[in-house]
């Protein structure tokens, strides 16, 4: 949707330019089209009109950039002592180790959602990965949730709401797994 109101923005701005650009150019092969195109009654408060529509949005568009950008992509931490910025690729980076240490796990991937609040800050984590051959695969995914919400909670101190564990289908996929 973005893109869609991006390019009807982009195609309003090409046509008011290009109007005023035509109407500009003083030559005498024109001449006889610009005449005739504001002869017509309804082309100049056509005209005024979107060009007042162009100097609103320009005047918009510049008041925006001077606003503060307020996506965070990690969470703010305070404590008695001062405050800590957790970043989110750090808990990606803890989570990826633990993954690490289970044999059975090939190529996993990590997805964080941190959620700060103003009495309780928390996190999401969800993993998605192949699984080698192993004994029991329903007791290792156990093992691995509790693990990475075990060691995602000691480095951030921050809860863990959720972990999603998702093993990956070779076959659906047709991966090749190292």
């Amino acid at each position: 949707m973005k893109r869609f109101f991006s390019f009807l923005l982009g195609l309003f701005l090409l046509i008011l330019i290009g109007t005023f650009t035509f109407l500009y150019v003083d030559d005498s092969r024109l001449t006889d089209y610009q005449e005739q195109l504001v002869s017509y009654s309804w082309f100049e408060p056509t005209l005024y009109i979107m060009a007042a529509v162009g100097i609103v949005l320009a005047l918009a568009f510049l008041i925006y950039s001077f606003t503060p950008s307020h996506k965070k992509r990690g969470l703010y931490l305070s404590y008695n002592d001062g405050e800590i910025y957790m970043n989110k690729r750090s808990i990606e980076k803890v989570v990826l180790r633990t993954l690490d240490k289970y044999e059975a796990v090939r190529q996993p991937s990590v997805s964080i959602k941190m959620y700060q609040k103003k009495q309780k800050s928390y996190m999401d984590i969800a993993t998605e990965f192949f699984v080698g051959p192993t004994g029991n695969v329903q007791s290792l995914l156990e093992r691995i949730k509790e693990d990475i919400k075990e060691q995602t909670e000691h480095f951030s101190e921050v809860p863990v709401r959720e972990v999603k564990v998702n093993v990956v289908d070779q076959k659906a996929l047709n991966k090749r797994v190292i």
